[in-house]
């Protein structure tokens, strides 16, 4: 059972990582559109928002240390891009925005 459910996980965070790529590819970026229905929003999208999220905040560190190494006046652009973006898009945007 144990196999079966890191296999599970290592989908859903595929995935995870995956969605929020294509939906700014696709410029799904402004909020007046509406494109999903509150429930599919709370039930389905949020959930893997906030899968992304998570992987994305344990991505975080190795990125936050590679760019003080290589470009320290450029701190904010991890925290930015892989914290606050996420974090906004689950907990911050109005349901069925997405």
């Amino acid at each position: 059972m144990p196999r079966l459910s890191k296999r599970l996980a290592a989908a859903l965070v595929l995935l995870a990582l995956l969605l929020p790529s294509q939906s700014f590819a696709r410029g799904l970026s402004n909020i007046e559109e509406s494109n999903a229905p509150p429930v599919f929003d709370l039930l389905i999208i949020r959930p893997l928002g906030f899968a992304g999220l998570v992987a994305s905040a344990a991505l975080w560190i190795p990125a936050q240390a590679i760019t003080m190494a290589v470009a320290p006046d450029e701190w904010e652009k991890p925290i930015d891009l892989m914290l606050r973006k996420p974090a906004e898009f689950v907990f911050k945007d109005p349901i069925g925005s997405h």
